[in-house]
């Protein structure tokens, strides 16, 4: 990769930061968000709260047990209230 190669990947990396970074990151927190939800309803059999989805959950229990450790240790990690304060609108 020559001179202009470099440039051009620095350029191109720059304008993605520059215009596509925020909405990324955005992207990335809701589709946690999502993810969380989704894996309350599947989980919530086995954390004891009552919900009527047993049928459903325990057959998408199979698709979801890989996820099952980050969830957990997202979810137990003790947060402070002003990490979620730049987020606040």
């Amino acid at each position: 990769m020559g001179r202009w190669g470099k440039a051009r990947h620095f350029l191109r990396e720059f304008l993605w930061g520059l215009f596509f970074y925020d909405l990324y990151t955005e992207h990335r927190k809701i589709s946690l968000r999502y993810n969380d939800a989704v894996n309350l309803l599947i989980f919530s059999e086995q954390l004891g709260i009552p919900l009527m989805n047993s049928y459903v959950s325990m057959r998408l229990l199979p698709y979801f047990v890989g996820q099952l450790e980050n969830w957990k240790r997202r979810e137990l990690r003790e947060r402070d209230f002003l990490e979620e304060a730049p987020d606040l609108h």
